[in-house]
């Protein structure tokens, strides 16, 4: 009977150790993904070469700075951020989907010469960040950028379309911006767990129905110097008559029962330091569980939220007080910034705004969601007014006397700088500079696993 089940138990095991032995990419192996723009054929060019960079400018790119922070190898977790070009399009490309390589070939692309640009994360894990692929269809351009206001910008000043989320890498500053000189990595001190739900291709995320979506009311304490949030209006108003909390506004959307792509976002509560915490890591939740905290829920949540960025959904922002004891979440960057006396601590998740910047809603009876324009794949439409301006567009540029910056000649060029950018020297990689132990609650819990499994 044992020899019976014996190889379910093995792969069990297996299965176990390749989640225990999956780690965070090495943050010491980090290096700038710098960005370019030529004017003249309106083409961005990325790449992490500071050589070919520097042939880039000198054939007619701009530096912009350093958009990111990538592997330049295959570290656990990533996967190969590919990329083409079209002479005929003067068109730089980057994706991490295989499906669309044959697509862009049809239509003109060829993998560069440097064919992987890198590797990225396929999903938000280890305080990775999106970066946002955007498309201008009349100079046939493709944009990559993790600032999300620039991403907003090009798309209601400059033409751009939304094509989704390339993958995820770590930002090269705070806001996604982009850095020229001493790029450091920003990592987010915590963010969403690698759970089974984000062990998908970048292109096979569905939705969850936005017209579904709930908003999650916030309120805040001063007496007892807690944040607390919930769906339930009745609560929230027994909470604002009876225990002296002010309301605040609608935080974020969300659902009230679990849909497609959502993960349960736990609810618990400390009354002895009267300290309402949210998350949806159920690692995180075992360890406040041991240290003073309870459900505060029958259900044991307060709902459903993405656990990474998809369908146009935007991050919660978690915040903590150490003087006050109090955890508080936004999905306004800006206020998690001004919040005096409270430190970023990460991702909570992911849902829709209450507001266009991220601010709490206050007119509850008037309020809806508002996305982001990003999705996590490039949808259908907007793979197809890629391809098909490609083919109408051909002479939407001047061609390139070269085969973009990847077909220059780097003679003369030196391997570990750029020069010419009024004196600033580029460094080759900031591997020295690079932050290490990003806080990453990459433990799943066992006991589910297996019992997902075992079912």
């Amino acid at each position: 009977m044992l020899y019976t089940f014996l190889p379910t138990l093995v792969f069990l095991l297996s299965r176990l150790a390749f989640v225990h032995a999956q780690t965070c990419a090495d943050t010491s192996a980090l290096v700038p993904f710098w960005r370019a723009l030529n004017g003249a054929i309106t083409d961005h060019f990325y790449t992490t070469n500071v050589t070919e960079l520097n042939v880039a400018i000198k054939g007619g790119y701009s530096l912009e700075g350093a958009s990111a922070f990538i592997w330049t190898t295959q570290q656990p977790g990533t996967t190969p951020l590919y990329r083409l070009y079209s002479t005929s399009g003067g068109d730089h490309f980057y994706t991490i989907n295989n499906g669309e390589l044959a697509d862009m070939k049809a239509a003109g692309w060829e993998l560069d010469t440097t064919p992987i640009a890198g590797y990225v994360y396929p999903y938000s894990i280890c305080g990775a960040s999106p970066i946002y692929r955007l498309f201008d269809p009349v100079n046939v351009d493709h944009f990559y950028t993790m600032n999300i206001s620039e991403s907003e910008a090009a798309i209601s000043k400059l033409g751009f379309q939304d094509q989704g989320i390339a993958g995820f890498a770590v930002l090269a500053s705070a806001d996604g911006s982009v850095v020229i000189n001493t790029p450091t990595p920003f990592l987010l001190p915590a963010t969403v767990t690698a759970s089974p739900e984000s062990q998908t291709s970048a292109s096979a995320a569905a939705c969850a129905t936005s017209s579904d979506a709930i908003p999650l009311l916030r309120a805040f304490s001063s007496v007892g110097s807690d944040h607390f949030y919930t769906t339930n209006s009745s609560e929230m108003s027994n909470a604002v008559a009876v225990d002296a909390y002010t309301f605040e506004g609608d935080a974020t959307f969300l659902w009230a029962s679990q849909e497609t792509g959502t993960v349960p976002l736990y609810r618990l509560f400390n009354q002895n330091v009267t300290d309402h915490f949210y998350t949806i890591d159920a690692y995180e939740v075992n360890e406040t569980l041991s240290q003073g905290y309870a459900f505060d829920t029958p259900t044991h949540i307060a709902g459903y939220v993405y656990p990474y960025s998809m369908c146009g959904a935007s991050p919660i922002y978690r915040l903590y007080s150490s003087s006050d004891s109090d955890h508080f979440y936004t999905m306004s960057y800006t206020e998690s910034l001004s919040a005096a006396g409270w430190v970023i601590e990460g991702i909570a998740g992911f849902a829709l705004l209450p507001s266009t910047n991220g601010a709490a809603q206050t007119a509850t009876a008037d309020a809806s969601p508002f996305f982001l324009p990003v999705s996590l794949a490039p949808s259908v439409t907007s793979v197809s007014l890629t391809l098909e301006s490609a083919l109408s567009t051909t002479t939407a540029k001047a061609t390139s006397t070269t085969n973009g910056a990847a077909g220059f000649n780097p003679s003369g060029a030196s391997a570990g700088t750029t020069v010419g950018l009024s004196g600033t020297s580029l460094p080759a990689s900031n591997a020295a500079i690079a932050r290490t132990g990003a806080h990453y609650y990459g433990v799943l819990c066992v006991a589910a696993l297996v019992g997902a499994w075992v079912s």
